[in-house]
C-alpha cells in the first residue's frame, strides 16, 4: 500500500501536469521530437529483433517517446498518472501507430506481469518521484531477463550541486523532488540487477524565460521571481551546477542530461 508520502507526491504530480499539459505538452512535442527519436534509436540499439518488441513509455506524457517508439517496436503502452497527458499522449501516438494503447499508472507498481516487456523506458521523470530505486526496480520488474531498461533524466553535476539544483528546481516545480547524479543513476540501475550497456551525457542550455513558460510561470509571478532569484544567488560560484550565464536572449544555464540503456541479467 502507497505511503501517505507517496500519496502526496502523486497528487502533486497530478497538479502539476493537469495545470501545465497544455503548455507542458506544446513545448515537448514541438521541442523534444528529434531528440525523442534519438532515444527510442538508443534504447533499441543493436538489437536485431527490437521490431517485434513490447515496450513501455512511463509518464508518457504528450506522447514524444511513446511516438518515437511506435515508428520501431511492435507494441507500445504508454502510463501516466494524469489523464490530460494521457489524451495528449493518445492524440499524437495514435497519428503514428492507431494500435498502441495507454493506461493510467505511475512507476511504484505498474500494471504489467512479470517479465511481459522487452523494453521499459522513462523519460525526465525519475526527478519526480521519491523512491528511484523502487521506481527502476519496478522497470526492470516488467522486462523479460534479457531484456531492457532505458531513462533520459536531467542528473545533479555532483553531489555537492544536489542541494542548490533541487532548491531551485522545487521553486519552478513543485514536483521535483531530487536529481540523481550520474553515478547514483548508475548504481540505482545496477541495484535493480541491470547491467549498463550504454550511456551518453549530452549539455543542455535552457533559456530561462522559455523554461519558466513551460510551466505557466509568467515574468514578475512568485515561482518566476523566487526560481529566478534562487538561480542568480548562484551566478558568483555556481553552486547548483548549472552555470547560469546572460546570454543574447537573457538569463540561461545548462544542465547535463543523461540518456542510459541497461539490459536486465538471467
Amino acid at each position: 500500500m502507497a505511503s501517505s508520502d507517496d500519496a502526496r507526491q502523486l497528487e502533486l504530480i497530478r497538479e502539476n501536469f493537469t495545470k501545465t499539459a497544455k503548455a507542458f505538452g506544446d513545448f515537448v512535442l514541438k521541442n523534444r521530437a528529434q531528440e525523442a527519436d534519438d532515444f527510442a534509436e538508443f534504447a533499441i540499439a543493436r538489437a536485431v529483433d527490437a521490431a517485434q518488441w513490447r515496450a513501455m513509455d512511463l509518464a508518457c506524457g504528450p506522447g514524444t517517446f511513446a511516438r518515437a517508439l511506435a515508428k520501431r517496436v511492435r507494441f507500445t503502452v504508454g502510463v501516466d498518472l494524469t489523464p490530460a497527458m494521457l489524451v495528449r499522449a493518445r492524440e499524437s501516438v495514435n497519428a503514428v501507430n492507431p494500435s498502441c494503447a495507454f493506461a493510467r499508472g505511475d512507476g511504484n507498481r505498474l500494471p504489467f506481469l512479470d517479465g511481459s516487456l522487452d523494453l521499459a523506458a522513462c523519460g525526465y521523470s525519475i526527478h519526480h518521484v521519491l523512491n528511484a530505486g523502487r521506481v527502476v526496480a519496478e522497470l526492470a520488474r516488467v522486462v523479460r531477463s534479457g531484456g531492457r531498461v532505458s531513462i533520459a533524466d536531467m542528473v545533479a553535476r555532483s553531489g555537492k550541486h544536489r542541494e542548490a539544483h533541487t532548491r531551485i528546481e522545487r521553486a519552478r516545480d513543485r514536483s521535483h523532488t531530487l536529481a540523481l547524479t550520474l553515478d547514483e543513476m548508475r548504481n540505482v540501475m545496477q541495484d535493480a540487477g541491470l547491467r549498463v550497456l550504454d550511456e551518453v551525457v549530452q549539455e543542455k542550455t535552457r533559456n530561462f524565460d522559455e523554461w519558466m513558460s513551460v510551466v505557466n510561470a509568467a515574468p514578475g509571478s512568485p515561482v518566476y521571481s523566487e526560481t529566478r532569484s534562487l538561480i542568480e544567488e548562484t551566478m558568483s560560484d555556481d553552486s547548483a551546477g548549472m552555470r547560469p550565464r546572460i546570454g543574447a536572449k537573457g538569463l540561461e544555464y545548462s544542465l547535463p542530461t543523461l540518456f542510459i540503456v541497461a539490459e536486465k541479467r538471467p
